[in-house]
């Protein structure tokens, strides 16, 4: 039987099927293959393991250096940045009370000439 686009092929030509996944590097095939390995079984899980190991150390390294800035730049620039944050929140706040008052005043328009309409075709 062939394998299909779900699975892959080692040099060899043995298949390793991927079951749902549908990428070829998800399934580590391709890793494998070019290490002259010829089938998924412990060796495919072992470096999807760790490949996601990988993947969350390098994010949980990412979070933790976001971590120190955060703390750096709130004591550097925090009344600042509280400053500039009031600033925009009230900007916004009148924007917004502008467009509704804008949105408001609009459908009260519209409800009026409905009404007109309706009189007009009336008579």
């Amino acid at each position: 039987m062939e394998d299909t686009h779900e699975s892959c092929r080692t040099e060899g030509g043995a298949g390793c099927g991927c079951g749902s996944m549908s990428s070829h590097e998800h399934c580590g095939c391709g890793h494998m293959a070019s290490h002259g390995h010829h089938g998924c079984g412990e060796g495919h899980h072992s470096h999807s393991v760790t490949r996601m190991y990988k993947r969350a150390y390098m994010d949980a390294l990412y979070q933790a250096q976001v971590e120190r800035l955060r703390k750096r730049i709130d004591t550097k620039f925090g009344p600042t940045l509280d400053k500039m944050a009031d600033a925009v929140a009230e900007s916004f706040g009148k924007m917004w009370e502008s467009k509704m008052a804008k949105m408001e005043a609009r459908q009260e328009l519209e409800a009026k000439l409905r009404r007109i309409l309706s009189e007009t075709t009336k008579t």
